[in-house]
């Protein structure tokens, strides 16, 4: 089993990293023989995502190519993991991980009911999958550990369609949201259990 935690806080020490250390440190102790890869966008290099739609154009280029050189099974597989955008970045990594990840667990803070400008560069950059296959096979599971201080009046709710959306792309069905808002304080010392709400539903 390998499992991704993404922190989409732009704090390297704020409250969301130190939640996220805390999941890594249990996953490492809880599953020794598991694989755990984190990854912060505090500490990514990740541009945004422009539009430019190269990423569509390659993958059409892509299934041409295949399908006049491969089977088509060989084909689907090639598309559905080839990550193809034109900017070279930490989002190359980023999507490697993703591929590899069984599981995803994504820690990240609110910023006006949505997630902060350096996780939106991440999540829009998810765009290459967009013209993939993943979402019409097995999704994996993923997972939103919410951070904040209790002032917001919307909610969690906006930031998981943002995430929810993306990731379905990319592979991940947002199953469970996790709400730590106002249960930990500013040095990551939890209070309270998190309110978890399932999102199977709705993903």
């Amino acid at each position: 089993m390998n499992r991704m935690i993404i922190v989409g806080s732009p704090r390297l020490d704020g409250r969301s990293a130190q939640l996220a250390q805390q999941l890594f440190d249990a996953c490492i102790e809880d599953c020794p023989d598991d694989g755990v890869t984190l990854a912060s966008v505090a500490s990514l290099d990740i541009e945004p995502c422009i539009g430019c739609g190269v990423c569509g154009r390659q993958r059409n280029d892509l299934a041409l190519t295949d399908e006049a050189n491969a089977d088509p099974e060989e084909a689907e597989d090639v598309r559905r993991i080839r990550y193809s955008c034109p900017k070279e970045d930490d989002m190359v990594d980023v999507a490697e991980a993703l591929d590899a990840a069984d599981e995803l667990l994504v820690v990240c803070p609110l910023y006006f009911a949505g997630p902060p400008a350096q996780m939106k560069a991440l999540i829009d950059r998810l765009q290459p999958y967009f013209h993939s296959d993943l979402r019409k096979g097995e999704l994996r599971p993923a997972a939103l550990h919410v951070i904040g201080d209790g002032k917001n009046p919307h909610g969690w709710q906006p930031l998981a369609d943002i995430l929810g959306s993306a990731l379905t792309c990319a592979g991940f069905r947002l199953t469970t949201v996790l709400d730590w808002t106002g249960k930990m304080t500013e040095d990551g010392e939890i209070t309270a259990d998190a309110d978890e709400y399932d999102l199977t539903e709705e993903w």
